[in-house]
C-alpha cells in the first residue's frame, strides 16, 4: 500500500526556536513540539535573537548498516540516524526532531540516543531532542522503520546553533525535513530481521542447524535471491565465506510443515 504524502523542506526562518531556553531540551522542559511537524507548535521569536552573526545549516541524514544514506525505507529495519546542525562562528549547538506518518501519527521507533541526546514524548508524538548542548552539532540514534504498509516518512528537525553568550541574543535557528519512501521488504518478515541468535556467521561463513526440515534462503535488500537449500531436521548448514557476497543480507527459514512453528527471519552483516 503506497500513500501520497508530500513533505515541504523549512527554510531558515525570520525568528528563531527555544530549543536551548532549557539545555535540556524544550520536550522535558516545556513539554513543547518545535520541530516543525504537522500540528508542532511554532517557533519562538521572542527567546533567540532573529538577528544573528551567523547562519545556522542543518541536515537529516538517514544510514544503512553500510553508512550509506538511503531515500527509501526497507519495514522493521533498524537505521543509524544523524542531526547535524552547523554554522561558523558557533559555540554550541542543540536540536530537535521526530518522524511521522502521513496522518501525523508516529513512524517508527527511536532507540540508543547518542552523546547528549534523550527520547522524550509530546502528547502521543515521539520526540528525540538534545539532552544537553554541544560543541560537535552532531547528534545520533537509531530508527526502526515502521510495518510494511506504513507508505512515505517524514522527518523534522529544528536546528540551533548559539554564541553561549549572556541571554539568547545572536543564536541562529534552521529547520528542515526529510522524506523517505517505502521500500519492498521482498516478503521477509521484517519484525524478526533483529534477531541475530541464529544462525552464527563469522569470518568463516554462515553456520546453522535447522530444527525442522525446511527450506533457508538468504536475499540482499534489493530481494535477491542468493542461496537457497533445503535442509533435514537437525541438519546442519555450512556456507562458506566468499560463498555470499559480504554485506547486510536477510536470512530466511522457511518450515515444510508450517503448523506450530513459523518461519523465522535475521538480518546480517556477511564479513568482507
Amino acid at each position: 500500500m503506497k500513500r501520497n504524502f508530500t513533505l515541504f523542506l523549512l527554510t531558515i526562518s525570520a525568528g528563531s526556536c527555544a530549543l536551548l531556553s532549557h539545555s535540556n531540551g524544550v520536550a522535558e522542559e516545556q513539554n513543547k513540539d518545535r520541530t516543525g511537524a504537522p500540528g508542532s507548535t511554532q517557533p519562538c521569536t521572542h527567546c533567540h535573537s532573529p538577528t544573528s552573526s551567523f547562519d545556522a545549516s542543518s541536515i537529516i541524514s538517514i544510514l544503512d548498516v553500510d553508512g550509506n544514506e538511503i531515500s527509501e525505507y526497507i519495514p522493521g529495519i533498524e537505521y543509524d540516524v544523524e542531526f547535524k546542525v552547523s554554522a561558523d562562528g558557533a559555540a554550541a549547538y542543540g536540536f530537535q526532531a521526530t518522524s511521522v506518518l502521513a496522518n501525523g501519527s508516529n513512524a517508527g521507533n527511536f532507540t540508543n540516543p547518542g552523546t547528549n541526546v534523550h527520547l522524550e514524548s509530546v502528547g502521543s508524538r515521539h520526540i528525540v531532542e538534545h539532552s544537553d548542548q554541544h560543541v560537535s552539532g552532531v547528534f545520533t540514534t537509531t530508527w526502526t522503520a515502521p510495518e510494511t504498509g506504513s507508505g512515505a516518512v517524514g522527518f523534522y528537525m529544528a536546528g540551533l546553533a548559539v554564541n553561549l553568550a549572556y541571554g539568547n541574543s545572536g543564536d541562529s535557528h534552521h529547520a528542515t525535513a526529510l522524506s523517505l519512501t517505502e521500500g519492498v521488504n521482498t516478503g521477509v518478515n521484517a519484525e524478526a530481521c533483529n534477531e541475530l541468535t541464529l544462525p552464527v556467521v563469522t569470518d568463516n561463513g554462515i553456520v546453522w542447524t535447522a530444527p525442522i526440515q525446511g527450506a533457508f534462503q538468504v536475499y540482499d535488500l534489493s530481494g535477491k535471491l542468493n542461496y537457497s537449500a533445503q535442509l533435514n531436521s537437525d541438519e546442519v548448514l555450512n556456507i562458506p565465506a566468499g560463498e555470499i557476497s559480504s554485506g547486510l543480507h536477510i536470512l530466511r527459514f522457511t518450515p515444510s510443515e508450517i503448523n506450530g512453528f513459523t518461519p523465522k527471519s535475521w538480518k546480517v552483516v556477511i564479513p568482507r
